[in-house]
């Protein structure tokens, strides 16, 4: 909880300082490709996010947008032949993450229709799952900080765009020598909804 109020402290400290030229709020959906390295995930799987996105115009090339996005990570892993038919009793999983991210990216517009965006997210485990139970408690950490980078195509009040989502923490919460970092691409289509 207080991470939570420290973010949007932050956000909001910084809302005075840019609003004072041109502001919009929309919303976002889109696919989350993920994996997490050492994980024993064999597939980089589909997901969603869906969330609400602003943007705060500095001066015509250069702008801010914090956001909030509700964000799943998939995992899926199956064992190999010779775990099945050696001793691992291994079992073909599914994880579920979800997490609530909020990415404050800065924006770069070499030219009108085109966007450039890279920042810091920190992003908080809301829950977590395996094979649609809750038995993967404990297994990842409750938060994650990650730089994102990506471009977005403006289309009038539509937009496209592609992210990568790069994880700078390590997210296991066993206590073993593996590291857990997640690196996920995301594309999705955002509307604005209005703009002052």
């Amino acid at each position: 909880m207080k991470k939570i109020i420290f973010i949007l402290l932050v956000m909001s400290s910084a809302i005075p300082l840019i609003a004072q030229d041109h502001f919009t709020i929309g919303v976002k959906l889109g696919q989350n490709f993920s994996k997490v390295n050492n994980v024993i995930a064999d597939k980089s799987s589909a997901s969603y996010h869906v969330g609400i996105a602003t943007q705060f115009s500095i001066t015509p090339h250069l702008g801010i947008a914090p956001e909030v996005i509700l964000s799943q990570t998939k995992l899926e892993a199956d064992p190999s032949i010779m775990d099945v038919l050696g001793t691992n009793n291994l079992q073909p999983a599914t994880y579920h993450l979800n997490y609530i991210s909020f990415p404050v990216l800065l924006q770069i517009k070499p030219i009108s229709k085109f966007i450039i965006e890279l920042g810091p997210q920190y992003s908080i485990l809301l829950n977590q799952s395996k094979d649609g139970k809750e038995n993967a408690s404990m297994a990842f950490k409750s938060g994650e900080f990650a730089l994102v980078s990506g471009a977005k195509l403006n289309l009038g009040g539509f937009a496209a765009y592609g992210r990568y989502v790069v994880g700078m923490q390590d997210i296991n919460a066993i206590q073993d020598q593996n590291k857990w970092r997640t690196r996920q691409w995301q594309l999705g289509i955002s509307m604005t909804l209005f703009g002052l």
